[in-house]
């Protein structure tokens, strides 16, 4: 078409040269859309079981089968490249699973844990986001147990070292605190809709995993490995694909309220 215009018109040099080049790269197929990157978080692994159950499930187990099965989803449906803190049984310092997370340049962080509890009859489901102020009580004392399950045999940092430390996650979550929350909003609302367990709501405490974690991010507690009736649920196969579809909803609506740019 441009060769038959600059016939046709007699056009210039210079304006048959840039008709030339247009069509030329008119012709040349867009480079296709950077993929998103998810890092997905199995909580613990290796020595570091986390929560255990009545009878003798331990929670890294049960979230990495979980991983595993959304980053299946994730890769089927979605144009998004997962990345795994870990795919086995091995031990991942708090700080190296958000590194994973920055070095790979992540728009989205999730990290899975099991809920555990001295009351046996607690239950549900909760989802957290990045805060230094924890929403109450037994939400502080829960981040502290996961912040320390893999750290009891390392020399505790003194009190300025940590404060320290603390302000610049904080830092590196603020400007994702609004996002953060509408993810874990969305997550734990098909959590509810998909499980029809307890709904425990969406809190906010200072979980070191997601504290230098320079995206959105949030921690997913699926159930309480504690309570014997959920136990059986975590280890059952079916119940783990519906967790996986249900956190793999929430990640698409997300998407679509926050598209790439």
């Amino acid at each position: 078409m441009a060769v038959w215009a600059c016939r046709s018109r007699r056009k210039s040099g210079t304006a048959c040269a840039v008709l030339l080049i247009a069509a030329i790269l008119a012709a040349v197929p867009s480079a296709p859309a950077a993929l998103r990157n998810i890092v997905i978080d199995p909580g613990h692994g290796g020595l570091d079981v986390g929560a255990k159950g009545k009878f003798g499930s331990h929670e890294k187990d049960v979230t990495l089968a979980v991983s595993l099965k959304l980053k299946t989803l994730i890769e089927k449906t979605m144009s998004c490249r997962v990345i795994m803190t870990r795919d086995k049984d091995f031990d991942v310092s708090l700080e190296n699973r958000a590194a994973v997370a920055n070095n790979n340049n992540a728009q989205l962080f999730i990290s899975i844990h099991a809920n555990g509890s001295v009351r046996n009859k607690a239950h549900g489901a909760e989802t957290f986001f990045m805060n230094v102020n924890a929403s109450d009580e037994e939400t502080r004392k829960l981040a502290y147990l996961e912040n320390t399950s893999g750290e009891l045999d390392k020399r505790i940092p003194d009190e300025a070292q940590d404060e320290v430390k603390m302000i610049l996650w904080d830092m590196a979550q603020t400007a994702y605190v609004r996002q953060s929350q509408r993810l874990a909003e969305m997550i734990q609302e098909e959590i509810n809709a998909a499980l029809k367990i307890e709904n425990r709501g969406i809190k906010q405490a200072g979980f070191k995993v997601l504290q230098g974690v320079a995206c959105p991010a949030v921690l997913v507690e699926i159930a309480f490995i504690s309570n014997a009736e959920e136990e059986r649920k975590l280890n059952d196969e079916y119940f783990q694909n519906h967790v996986a579809e249900a956190l793999h909803r929430g990640l698409v609506r997300y998407l679509k309220l926050f598209p790439q740019k």
